[in-house]
């Protein structure tokens, strides 16, 4: 029996066909994720640094390297000066905010990186109060310094 060329061609395209749109013997076994160890790896994390005093300023108040919220503690100053206060932190791995309040005077945020040092001044003007009290609240996981610096009169 002999089959014409047509036909064998149709025969062929739609065997093709058939084939290429199943998945073949693998489409019902379940997706295993690959156990291999990844080649990409997180970024370095940098070391935690104290904050610089800015030239022209005096530090009045400093604390850290700490971990977690704290009562940074008093400090007295001759008034009115412009106050900045510099924080340094580092979150154990994902952001997660630090609070300084500075009680009678202000308070900040600052979102600390779980990859890079996290690094704030923040300028509160000029400041009459002369005792000042400050306190940080963050997660534990959080590491920080800080420094409250004062302009030099």
């Amino acid at each position: 029996m002999r089959t014409s060329r047509p036909a064998f061609i149709t025969a062929a395209a739609l065997c093709i066909l058939l084939t290429s749109c199943t998945a073949g013997g693998d489409a019902d076994l379940p997706h295993v994720p690959d156990a291999s160890p990844s080649t990409v790896e997180p970024p370095p994390r940098e070391p935690l640094t104290a904050p610089a005093v800015e030239p022209g300023y005096e530090e009045i108040l400093a604390d850290g390297p700490r971990r977690g919220p704290w009562d940074v503690g008093e400090a007295t100053h001759p008034s009115p000066r412009d106050l900045r206060v510099a924080v340094h932190c580092m979150a154990k791995s994902r952001l997660i905010d630090l609070k300084v309040t500075i009680d009678g005077v202000g308070e900040f945020s600052v979102r600390c990186s779980g990859v890079r040092e996290t690094t704030v001044m923040n300028a509160m003007g000029d400041v009459s109060r002369r005792e000042l009290h400050l306190t940080v609240d963050t997660e534990e996981s959080v590491r920080w310094y800080i420094s409250v610096q004062a302009a030099e009169r």
